[in-house]
């Protein structure tokens, strides 16, 4: 069963991310400068709604460890070949624990905490309050780049560690273990479509803004090419 409004909310994040990523795509081709707090702010907080919307209906819609262990193998593959393409495209930057490998995770361990909504609020509290601590820790290898502790002069193009972000998700399966519908209506509308498909929307979304760029600039494939 989908709710419309969970899609509809996930439709508004996936509008705020196009946003983002058309600004962030012409600040990479050295087009516009992409300076200031909110251009650090906005970025977390569309991940953050992705990733509160995420913990919030994989505690309604969760069924068995069995069907999680297929979304896990699915997702797996899709953080691969991100780690794979950056690494080919921008090794400098590449991504080894972005938002899709964060979900990867979080869906595993996420189980552990299925049927246990205070468990989840208190971690999930923990975990986000802990974020002020980890993000002065450094390592000399990438070991626990997972968890939130990166090594010496760390850059990469997307990053969502465990902490404090799988606190935002445990936030979101309390939230959602409390949820009542009162209704069993679908409403059709397009942003509940973008909701819908958001990952198809996530994995085709650059070759699309590079497009509209060259349409735009003239000059972003012979930069991209180059």
């Amino acid at each position: 069963m989908r709710f419309w409004e969970i899609d509809f909310a996930r439709g508004i994040a996936v509008i705020l991310m196009l946003i983002f990523h058309l600004f962030f795509d012409a600040y990479y081709f050295n087009k516009i400068p992409l300076d200031g707090v909110f251009w650090y702010v906005f970025p977390r907080f569309i991940g953050g709604m992705f990733i509160f919307i995420s913990g919030f209906t994989f505690s309604i819609a969760y069924k068995n460890a069995k069907s999680v262990l297929r979304r896990i193998l699915r997702l797996s593959l899709v953080a691969s070949g991100i780690t794979f393409a950056t690494l080919l495209f921008e090794p400098d930057r590449a991504v080894f624990f972005g938002i899709i490998h964060f979900f990867t995770f979080a869906s595993f361990f996420g189980i552990l905490f299925i049927g246990k909504p205070f468990l989840s609020l208190f971690a999930g509290l923990f975990l986000i309050f802990a974020n002020f601590k980890i993000p002065e820790m450094r390592i000399d290898g990438p070991y626990l780049l997972w968890l939130g502790i990166v090594p010496y002069n760390f850059r990469t193009l997307d990053y969502y560690p465990m902490i404090p972000w799988f606190g935002v998700f445990l936030i979101g399966m309390f939230l959602g273990r409390h949820y009542t519908r009162k209704s069993s209506f679908y409403w059709q509308n397009p942003i509940s479509f973008l909701g819908r498909h958001s990952l198809v929307i996530y994995l085709i979304q650059h070759p699309i803004i590079v497009l509209i760029l060259q349409l735009y600039y003239g000059d972003i494939l012979q930069k991209l090419l180059s």
